[in-house]
Protein backbone atom coordinates (compact mmCIF):
# COMPACT_ATOMS: atom_id res chain seq x y z
CA UNK A 1 0.00 0.00 0.00
CA UNK A 2 2.68 2.27 1.08
CA UNK A 3 4.86 4.15 -1.34
CA UNK A 4 8.44 3.38 -1.12
CA UNK A 5 11.65 3.49 -2.91
CA UNK A 6 15.11 2.65 -2.55
CA UNK A 7 17.21 5.37 -0.71
CA UNK A 8 20.00 6.68 -3.77
CA UNK A 9 22.18 6.80 0.10
CA UNK A 10 22.07 3.77 2.12
CA UNK A 11 19.53 1.49 -0.68
CA UNK A 12 17.56 0.87 2.00
CA UNK A 13 13.10 0.78 1.25
CA UNK A 14 12.25 4.43 1.90
CA UNK A 15 8.57 6.77 2.07
CA UNK A 16 7.80 8.56 -0.81
CA UNK A 17 6.46 11.89 -0.10
CA UNK A 18 5.32 15.01 -1.72
CA UNK A 19 7.77 17.72 -1.54
CA UNK A 20 4.78 20.85 -1.17
CA UNK A 21 7.79 23.70 -2.28
CA UNK A 22 8.83 22.01 -5.45
CA UNK A 23 5.93 19.44 -6.16
CA UNK A 24 8.36 16.73 -6.31
CA UNK A 25 8.38 13.02 -5.39
CA UNK A 26 11.26 12.48 -2.76
CA UNK A 27 12.49 9.75 -0.86
CA UNK A 28 12.75 10.60 3.16
CA UNK A 29 14.81 7.34 4.45
CA UNK A 30 15.54 7.01 8.16
CA UNK A 31 19.32 7.65 7.41
CA UNK A 32 18.73 11.07 6.45
CA UNK A 33 18.94 11.63 3.33
CA UNK A 34 16.09 13.26 0.70
CA UNK A 35 16.33 12.60 -2.54
CA UNK A 36 13.96 13.06 -5.94
CA UNK A 37 12.15 9.96 -6.94
CA UNK A 38 11.62 9.08 -10.64
CA UNK A 39 8.90 6.41 -12.22
CA UNK A 40 7.16 6.18 -9.75
CA UNK A 41 4.14 3.89 -10.89
CA UNK A 42 0.59 5.87 -10.80
CA UNK A 43 -2.62 4.58 -11.36
CA UNK A 44 -5.19 6.94 -13.18
CA UNK A 45 -8.26 5.51 -11.17
CA UNK A 46 -9.48 6.56 -9.78
CA UNK A 47 -9.94 10.41 -12.04
CA UNK A 48 -11.69 12.31 -9.28
CA UNK A 49 -11.73 12.39 -5.57
CA UNK A 50 -14.49 14.29 -3.59
CA UNK A 51 -14.05 16.33 -0.80
CA UNK A 52 -17.53 17.57 1.54
CA UNK A 53 -17.30 20.20 3.16
CA UNK A 54 -19.57 22.75 5.03
CA UNK A 55 -19.70 26.63 4.00
CA UNK A 56 -17.87 28.39 6.98
CA UNK A 57 -14.82 30.60 7.15
CA UNK A 58 -12.53 28.40 5.47
CA UNK A 59 -14.31 28.24 2.18
CA UNK A 60 -11.72 31.20 0.66
CA UNK A 61 -8.96 28.70 1.76
CA UNK A 62 -10.40 25.52 0.10
CA UNK A 63 -12.36 27.10 -2.66
CA UNK A 64 -10.30 30.26 -3.83
CA UNK A 65 -6.73 29.49 -2.98
CA UNK A 66 -6.69 25.61 -3.66
CA UNK A 67 -5.35 24.79 0.13
CA UNK A 68 -5.56 21.48 1.96
CA UNK A 69 -5.57 21.10 5.24
CA UNK A 70 -4.02 18.28 6.68
CA UNK A 71 -5.67 17.08 10.28
CA UNK A 72 -3.92 15.18 13.07
CA UNK A 73 -5.20 11.46 13.63
CA UNK A 74 -6.02 12.97 17.30
CA UNK A 75 -8.69 14.53 15.90
CA UNK A 76 -10.63 12.26 14.20
CA UNK A 77 -14.61 11.59 15.66
CA UNK A 78 -13.84 7.55 15.14
CA UNK A 79 -12.42 6.94 18.02
CA UNK A 80 -10.49 3.16 16.68
CA UNK A 81 -8.96 5.78 13.81
CA UNK A 82 -5.41 5.61 13.86
CA UNK A 83 -4.93 4.11 17.13
CA UNK A 84 -1.90 1.99 18.07
CA UNK A 85 -2.77 -1.22 19.54
CA UNK A 86 -0.42 -3.86 19.06
CA UNK A 87 1.03 -6.75 20.77
CA UNK A 88 4.74 -7.75 21.31
CA UNK A 89 3.58 -11.77 21.04
CA UNK A 90 6.75 -13.25 19.50
CA UNK A 91 10.01 -15.81 19.85
CA UNK A 92 12.89 -14.99 21.66
CA UNK A 93 14.40 -15.00 18.16
CA UNK A 94 12.16 -12.61 16.78
CA UNK A 95 12.83 -10.34 19.63
CA UNK A 96 16.38 -10.53 19.51
CA UNK A 97 16.28 -10.14 16.20
CA UNK A 98 13.62 -6.68 16.36
CA UNK A 99 16.48 -5.26 18.99
CA UNK A 100 19.48 -6.10 16.90
CA UNK A 101 18.23 -4.27 14.44
CA UNK A 102 16.64 -1.59 16.61
CA UNK A 103 20.38 -1.14 17.95
CA UNK A 104 22.21 -0.85 14.94
CA UNK A 105 20.64 1.94 13.28
CA UNK A 106 20.28 3.64 16.31
CA UNK A 107 23.81 3.28 17.44
CA UNK A 108 25.99 2.84 14.19
CA UNK A 109 29.09 0.50 14.35
CA UNK A 110 28.11 -0.07 17.90
CA UNK A 111 30.00 -3.28 18.96
CA UNK A 112 29.28 -6.95 19.11
CA UNK A 113 29.60 -7.49 22.24
CA UNK A 114 27.89 -4.47 23.74
CA UNK A 115 25.01 -4.89 21.70
CA UNK A 116 24.61 -8.15 22.67
CA UNK A 117 24.93 -7.16 26.72
CA UNK A 118 22.49 -4.58 26.00
CA UNK A 119 19.85 -7.04 24.36
CA UNK A 120 20.59 -9.95 26.77
CA UNK A 121 19.92 -7.26 29.70
CA UNK A 122 17.08 -6.11 28.29
CA UNK A 123 15.53 -9.31 27.17
CA UNK A 124 16.24 -10.34 31.47
CA UNK A 125 14.69 -7.03 32.60
CA UNK A 126 11.34 -7.77 30.67
CA UNK A 127 12.23 -4.75 28.52
CA UNK A 128 8.81 -5.01 26.53
CA UNK A 129 6.48 -5.69 28.60
CA UNK A 130 7.59 -3.49 31.49
CA UNK A 131 7.68 -0.49 28.95
CA UNK A 132 4.58 -1.65 26.95
CA UNK A 133 2.20 1.17 28.01
CA UNK A 134 5.12 3.76 27.15
CA UNK A 135 5.62 2.39 24.12
CA UNK A 136 2.11 2.74 22.97
CA UNK A 137 1.46 6.25 24.08
CA UNK A 138 4.97 7.15 22.41
CA UNK A 139 3.89 5.76 18.75
CA UNK A 140 0.75 7.21 19.35
CA UNK A 141 2.32 10.42 19.81
CA UNK A 142 4.52 9.55 16.82
CA UNK A 143 1.10 8.82 15.02
CA UNK A 144 -0.59 12.17 15.72
CA UNK A 145 2.14 14.33 14.45
CA UNK A 146 1.03 13.11 10.54
CA UNK A 147 -0.86 15.00 8.58
CA UNK A 148 -4.10 13.59 7.00
CA UNK A 149 -6.66 14.84 4.42
CA UNK A 150 -9.31 12.62 3.39
CA UNK A 151 -11.37 11.94 0.07
CA UNK A 152 -14.19 9.85 -1.02
CA UNK A 153 -14.88 8.38 -4.21
CA UNK A 154 -18.34 9.03 -4.28
CA UNK A 155 -20.03 12.71 -4.97
CA UNK A 156 -23.84 12.14 -3.89
CA UNK A 157 -23.56 10.13 -0.43
CA UNK A 158 -26.59 11.19 1.66
CA UNK A 159 -24.46 9.87 4.70
CA UNK A 160 -21.39 12.27 3.91
CA UNK A 161 -23.31 15.26 2.85
CA UNK A 162 -25.16 15.03 6.39
CA UNK A 163 -22.08 14.39 8.57
CA UNK A 164 -19.39 16.74 6.44
CA UNK A 165 -21.47 18.93 4.61
CA UNK A 166 -23.76 20.10 7.86
CA UNK A 167 -27.04 18.39 6.89
CA UNK A 168 -26.58 19.06 2.77
CA UNK A 169 -26.03 22.71 3.60
CA UNK A 170 -22.91 22.96 2.66
CA UNK A 171 -20.69 21.68 -0.77
CA UNK A 172 -18.80 18.70 -2.15
CA UNK A 173 -15.60 19.81 -3.96
CA UNK A 174 -14.31 17.66 -6.75
CA UNK A 175 -10.85 17.04 -7.24
CA UNK A 176 -8.91 15.22 -10.48
CA UNK A 177 -6.25 13.13 -10.02
CA UNK A 178 -3.13 13.55 -12.18
CA UNK A 179 0.69 11.68 -12.08
CA UNK A 180 1.72 15.39 -11.55
CA UNK A 181 -0.48 16.43 -8.68
CA UNK A 182 -1.24 15.99 -5.04
CA UNK A 183 -3.49 13.63 -5.44
CA UNK A 184 -1.84 11.21 -6.74
CA UNK A 185 -0.27 10.42 -3.41
CA UNK A 186 -3.98 9.22 -2.16
CA UNK A 187 -4.22 6.20 -1.04
CA UNK A 188 -7.25 4.13 -0.49
CA UNK A 189 -8.56 2.75 2.93
CA UNK A 190 -8.93 -0.87 3.79
CA UNK A 191 -12.04 -1.76 5.65
CA UNK A 192 -11.89 -4.66 8.16
CA UNK A 193 -15.10 -6.16 10.50
CA UNK A 194 -11.97 -6.63 13.30
CA UNK A 195 -9.59 -4.33 14.76
CA UNK A 196 -6.32 -5.64 12.86
CA UNK A 197 -4.18 -8.11 15.38
CA UNK A 198 -0.66 -7.91 15.03
CA UNK A 199 2.66 -7.96 16.55
CA UNK A 200 5.25 -5.46 16.42
CA UNK A 201 7.85 -7.61 15.43
CA UNK A 202 5.69 -8.38 12.53
CA UNK A 203 7.87 -4.91 11.18
CA UNK A 204 11.47 -4.50 10.69
CA UNK A 205 12.60 -1.40 13.27
CA UNK A 206 14.20 0.30 10.17
CA UNK A 207 10.73 -0.25 7.80
CA UNK A 208 8.54 1.42 10.52
CA UNK A 209 6.54 3.21 7.53
CA UNK A 210 4.71 -0.19 7.14
CA UNK A 211 3.41 0.06 10.50
CA UNK A 212 2.36 3.28 10.09
CA UNK A 213 0.62 2.25 7.18
CA UNK A 214 -1.28 -0.71 8.95
CA UNK A 215 -2.52 1.98 11.78
CA UNK A 216 -3.63 5.09 9.42
CA UNK A 217 -5.04 2.68 6.74
CA UNK A 218 -7.27 0.29 8.16
CA UNK A 219 -10.85 1.73 9.36
CA UNK A 220 -13.85 -0.37 10.48
CA UNK A 221 -16.47 -2.18 7.78
CA UNK A 222 -19.03 -0.11 9.00
CA UNK A 223 -17.41 3.26 6.91
CA UNK A 224 -17.32 1.19 3.91
CA UNK A 225 -19.39 3.48 2.11
CA UNK A 226 -18.00 6.35 2.52
CA UNK A 227 -15.38 5.16 0.01
CA UNK A 228 -12.38 6.64 1.26
CA UNK A 229 -9.22 7.77 -0.26
CA UNK A 230 -6.26 9.71 2.04
CA UNK A 231 -2.96 11.67 1.40
CA UNK A 232 -0.50 11.59 4.27
CA UNK A 233 2.60 13.12 5.10
CA UNK A 234 5.14 12.05 8.53
CA UNK A 235 5.99 14.46 10.82
CA UNK A 236 5.17 17.46 12.46
CA UNK A 237 4.93 20.46 10.19
CA UNK A 238 2.44 22.62 8.07
CA UNK A 239 -1.18 21.88 8.51
CA UNK A 240 -2.66 24.08 5.71
CA UNK A 241 -1.10 23.32 2.32
CA UNK A 242 -1.71 25.23 -1.09
CA UNK A 243 -1.01 23.11 -4.28
CA UNK A 244 1.26 23.94 -6.75
CA UNK A 245 -1.20 22.28 -9.61
CA UNK A 246 -4.63 23.13 -10.05
CA UNK A 247 -6.94 20.41 -8.47
CA UNK A 248 -10.41 21.61 -7.98
CA UNK A 249 -12.71 20.71 -11.29
CA UNK A 250 -16.03 21.21 -9.53
CA UNK A 251 -18.22 22.46 -6.79
CA UNK A 252 -21.34 20.12 -6.01
CA UNK A 253 -23.60 22.42 -3.88
CA UNK A 254 -26.02 20.34 -1.40
CA UNK A 255 -29.67 20.21 -1.70
CA UNK A 256 -30.54 22.02 1.31
CA UNK A 257 -28.21 25.57 1.04
CA UNK A 258 -29.98 28.40 1.77
CA UNK A 259 -29.78 31.39 -1.42
CA UNK A 260 -27.51 33.72 0.64
CA UNK A 261 -24.81 30.44 0.83
CA UNK A 262 -25.06 29.47 -2.46
CA UNK A 263 -24.43 33.35 -3.85
CA UNK A 264 -21.61 33.35 -1.85
CA UNK A 265 -20.01 30.07 -2.80
CA UNK A 266 -20.52 31.30 -6.68
CA UNK A 267 -18.91 34.60 -6.23
CA UNK A 268 -15.74 33.00 -4.69
CA UNK A 269 -15.64 30.61 -7.90
CA UNK A 270 -15.63 33.90 -10.34
CA UNK A 271 -13.26 35.18 -7.92
CA UNK A 272 -11.08 32.37 -9.04
CA UNK A 273 -8.64 32.60 -12.19
CA UNK A 274 -10.06 29.84 -13.76
CA UNK A 275 -13.56 29.58 -12.33
CA UNK A 276 -14.63 25.60 -12.44
CA UNK A 277 -18.21 23.49 -13.04
CA UNK A 278 -20.73 23.88 -10.91
CA UNK A 279 -23.14 21.31 -9.86
CA UNK A 280 -26.10 21.22 -7.27
CA UNK A 281 -27.72 18.08 -5.29
CA UNK A 282 -31.54 17.17 -6.03
CA UNK A 283 -33.58 14.63 -3.86
CA UNK A 284 -34.47 12.42 -6.21
CA UNK A 285 -38.02 11.69 -6.77
CA UNK A 286 -39.45 7.94 -4.97
CA UNK A 287 -35.89 6.68 -3.83
CA UNK A 288 -33.14 7.30 -1.12
CA UNK A 289 -30.28 8.79 -3.52
CA UNK A 290 -29.40 12.29 -4.88
CA UNK A 291 -28.23 13.23 -8.22
CA UNK A 292 -25.78 15.55 -9.44
CA UNK A 293 -26.83 18.45 -11.87
CA UNK A 294 -24.89 21.03 -13.58
CA UNK A 295 -25.59 24.44 -13.04
CA UNK A 296 -25.34 27.89 -14.78
CA UNK A 297 -24.76 31.01 -13.21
Amino acid sequence: MAFTAKCPNCKREAEVAFAWDSGERVTKCVCGNIAPVLGLAFNSKPEFLFKYRPHDSYSESWILKEELFFASPAMFNDPFDSKVMHTFEGTLEQKKKYLSQLLEDKLRGIRKKKKWDIINKALKEGFFEKYYDGHIARMQQSIDEYGIVSFSRKPDDLLMFAYYARDHSGYCLKYRRLAGNVLSMAREIVYEERYPRFSLFNFEPTKMGALGDKILFTKASCWKHEDEWRISFTGPGRRVVKSLQPILEGIILGCKMKSNKRNEILALNKRRARPVALFEARKKKFEFALEIVPIST
